[in-house]
Parts: structure tokens; C-alpha cells; sequence
């Protein structure tokens, strides 16, 4: 199966022209750091399709907590996070 679901904190949305996604990338808490040293959360970087989340997008700035539902996609042995539900609140 197939399957990730992240909720955490966006920050940069990025809006490629040329394309049908952005990229949203969400800082996601971690649940357990290791050292002092390390941060408590990680940067995911997360594709979001412009037509199927026109609603979201618009509703979605930099700090909102979202909710994402999707998958795990390679792509040219890039491994993409992919939405395929997303929720703000």
C-alpha cells in the first residue's frame, strides 16, 4: 500500500506556470529527537495539484496548518510526495 498522511505547518508555496502542480513544502513535527542538537521538525517538500485544490490553495498561506492525504510517487528516481486530499483548517 501506498499511503502517507502528514498534518503540519506550511511555508513556501511555490507556483510553477508551466505546470498543473506547486509545490508546498510543510514543516512536520518529528515524533522523538535524538540529540539536543537535531531539530523537532522536518521539512517536506509536498506537490499539489492547481486544479483538483483550487479551493485549498486559496484558503492556504504560509504558517497555515494543513492536513495532507496521498502517496509516494518516483519520478526519474526522484521520490515525490504527491496529495491526493488536502485539508486546512
Amino acid at each position: 500500500m501506498n499511503f502517507i498522511a502528514i498534518i503540519g505547518v506550511t511555508g513556501k508555496i511555490e507556483t510553477i506556470k508551466s505546470q498543473d502542480y506547486c509545490a508546498v513544502t510543510v514543516k512536520v513535527e518529528k515524533p522523538f529527537v535524538e540529540s539536543n542538537e537535531e531539530d523537532w521538525y522536518d521539512i517536506v517538500k509536498i506537490k499539489i495539484d492547481k486544479q483538483l485544490f483550487k479551493n485549498e490553495l486559496n484558503l492556504m498561506s504560509t504558517g497555515s496548518i494543513i492536513g495532507v492525504k496521498g502517496r509516494i510517487k518516483n519520478e526519474s528516481n526522484n521520490m515525490q510526495l504527491v496529495a491526493e486530499r488536502v485539508q486546512v483548517f
